[in-house]
């Protein structure tokens, strides 16, 4: 179980504007708050009116360590507060403003959003990540706006102490898999550490016999055998071990992501000798995120979805882009927690290695239908900066049409506008598929980490 996400909450309001009702408002606030799956809220059980109790929470607040502020303008309240907050607290912030009241008798009766007004400017001035909610305390408006700001905290987080276990390099001539270690680092957070596919092979070949035992049975429990074209002769044992290998590994590194040269030296018999597709799907399928020919960037993409959408990601390129829908696909390495329902995953050989049904493993099956997100994260054309695309649309109900894992998405923006953007702003051929719609929780990502968004509408 991860650490629970610490969120600071500052209920503020001006002297003498406090009533029963902004009472309420902020008792439905916190309880919401703490609602909220692995969280802890921390913050006073009144409202702040004063500099001087402001100060004396920060102190509080400083010890605790909260990962995100809540700023709950309940009224219009003192400006010193949420910035001095921010600031000495170093992280995101959340300002929640609410519907102004009907004037009762011409007097104003909360000024709640002039106040978050005033404090999007400071955080602006001052490069404080912010979020804006502006909905009713106990309102499904409320919960939902809030959902969404705390998920990219969350996510920004999680990016800043990401590490990603690169084994093997890129693979020959993917310049689209190419990645600046520092710049990386310093704009965006992960940390990447190589790892030789010597590594991985010799610790494959020394796998114990339990461990071996061990992920056989996790890979069954995924898919079966195909029975005519499943793995032959040692493949499947070869398939095991490597899984088992890359899991150890991945401890050894202290890594939590992976993205891996899966080509050529894996498929060659002299180094190796299988297809590695399934086994990039089993590790992603049990929480060992795996990018494809060794595409850093892609595996923080992918980082990004499984945050953002708390389902797997799927890595794959773009194979149709016209008429009335768009297709999905990649060659065996999806996790099949995202299998079509009423589909069987099966373990089979390439259809394409060596000419196909020679070598395993790969693990096909179309994906399942549902509204889905494409992203990509990339460097701007001179490399001083990072850029992502997101292009929303519907998954479609998909049969195996074509050997691997498809899936038909009909694109909100429609496939000639996807493809103008993909061929003429020159993007990377690799992709992460979420599920769910989360173009605004990107967009709302890429503007507090100085990432420059192209969203196709």
């Amino acid at each position: 179980m991860s650490a629970k996400f610490k969120i600071g909450y500052l209920p503020l309001s001006k002297v003498n504007w406090t009533n029963d009702t902004l009472e309420a408002a902020r008792e439905n606030a916190v309880a919401f708050l703490k609602s909220l799956p692995n969280v802890e809220v921390i913050g006073p059980d009144h409202m702040l009116t004063l500099e001087d109790e402001a100060i004396e929470l920060l102190e509080q607040f400083e010890k605790d360590r909260p990962d995100v502020l809540i700023t709950h303008f309940m009224t219009f309240s003192l400006g010193v507060v949420p910035p001095m907050f921010a600031q000495r607290l170093g992280v995101p912030v959340i300002l929640w403003s609410m519907k102004e009241p009907d004037p009762a008798g011409g007097r104003l009766q909360n000024n709640s959003f002039c106040a978050a007004n005033m404090n999007a400017h400071h955080m602006y001035r001052l490069h404080i990540p912010y979020f804006h909610v502006h909905a009713e305390p106990g309102s499904a408006e409320a919960a939902d706006q809030l959902t969404k700001a705390l998920n990219v905290a969350r996510t920004m987080k999680t990016l800043g102490r990401m590490r990603v276990g690169l084994i093997g390099g890129r693979v020959p001539g993917f310049y689209t898999s190419c990645c600046s270690e520092m710049l990386l680092r310093s704009k965006i957070g992960p940390e990447v550490k190589l790892i030789t596919e010597h590594e991985v092979f010799t610790a494959a070949k020394n796998l114990s016999d339990a461990e071996l035992e061990q992920a056989k049975k996790e890979i069954l429990e995924d898919a079966p055998c195909h029975a005519s074209d499943g793995p032959k002769g040692d493949q499947f044992e070869k398939a095991a071990r490597l899984y088992g290998a890359i899991v150890k590994t991945k401890k050894k590194f202290m890594v939590d992501t992976l993205a891996m040269r899966c080509w050529p030296e894996v498929i060659l018999d002299e180094f190796y000798g299988i297809a590695v597709c399934s086994t990039m799907g089993h590790l992603t399928n049990h929480g060992h995120l795996c990018a494809c020919e060794g595409d850093v960037y892609g595996a923080v993409m992918m980082r990004i979805g499984q945050e953002l959408s708390g389902d797997k990601p799927f890595f794959c390129d773009l194979i149709v882009c016209e008429g009335d829908y768009g297709v999905t696909w990649h060659c065996g390495a999806a996790p099949c927690a995202i299998c079509k329902p009423g589909f069987k995953p099966e373990l089979r050989c390439s259809a394409t290695i060596e000419g196909g049904g020679v070598k395993g493993v790969t693990d096909e099956f179309p994906l399942k239908p549902g509204r889905v997100t494409l992203a990509r994260l990339g460097e701007k054309r001179d490399g001083d900066g990072y850029r992502m695309l997101v292009c929303t649309g519907e998954g479609l109900d998909t049969d195996l049409f074509v050997r691997g894992n498809p899936l038909k998405v009909k694109f909100d923006a429609g496939c000639d506008a996807v493809r103008k953007e993909v061929i003429e702003n020159g993007w990377e051929h690799h992709y992460a598929l979420m599920y769910g719609d989360h173009a605004d929780e990107l967009a709302d990502l890429c503007r507090n980490m100085g990432i420059e968004l192209h969203l196709v509408k």
